[in-house]
């Protein structure tokens, strides 16, 4: 990505350059001072519990010699929005289809919106849910994460099942951040969004 600098835009296809990509995607989130998480179908990687994550992965077929890791650094990455001095603030815009999307066993999902309940407690974190009555919006084109630096480059990272792309352009940032509004707009409020997911709990619940 350093050598890179000069371009327009970061893409990783191959196994190495997405190793390198998500190591300066750490180093970026670790910098941070804001994030937004925009996340149609699945709970945002820095929300999810190890159990949701391991089922993300065995179900996309990871080598089996690889989930430990990759759950572990996962995991690893939560330190930005758990750490008590200076936090990142966090935005996550969660499509209601994440939600009733059951990954695993109704139990896990439980598990996991509860985890998402006790995050969105903490002062630095604001979930909100993008309902599916919402209509068109940004998010309904996929997900992305915007990592905004002080003093920094601001940074818009896309993920596929094949590659990864970094936007790092001014221009290409701000569309993203225009996006960001469009989906806010139409998202629940948060308390609204606690009530909501409260909801969608004691439903899994009577699945279980």
């Amino acid at each position: 990505m350093a050598r890179g600098a000069g371009d327009r835009r970061w893409l990783a296809v191959s196994m190495p350059e997405l190793r390198t990509q998500l190591s300066a995607l750490v180093d970026a989130e670790a910098s941070a001072v804001a994030i937004t998480d925009v996340a149609p179908l699945l709970i945002p990687g820095l929300l999810q519990s190890s159990s949701y994550t391991r089922e993300i992965m065995v179900a996309a077929s990871v080598p089996a010699d690889e989930v430990n890791t990759r759950v572990a650094l996962r995991m690893g990455r939560k330190d930005v929005i758990m750490r008590r001095d200076e936090p990142v603030r966090y935005l996550a815009l969660i499509g209601e289809a994440a939600l009733r999307n059951v990954l695993g066993v109704p139990a896990l999902m439980v598990d996991q919106l509860r985890l998402v309940l006790e995050l969105s407690n903490r002062p630095n974190i604001d979930v909100r849910v993008v309902p599916l009555r919402s209509g068109w919006n940004p998010a309904l084109e996929g997900p992305f994460l915007l990592i905004e630096s002080e003093g920094e480059q601001c940074i818009v990272h896309l993920e596929n099942r094949r590659s990864a792309l970094v936007f790092h352009e001014e221009e290409d940032v701000e569309a993203y951040r225009q996006a960001v509004g469009y989906v806010a707009a139409v998202a629940m409020a948060r308390e609204e969004t606690r009530e909501f997911i409260s909801g969608v709990i004691e439903e899994l619940g009577r699945m279980a």
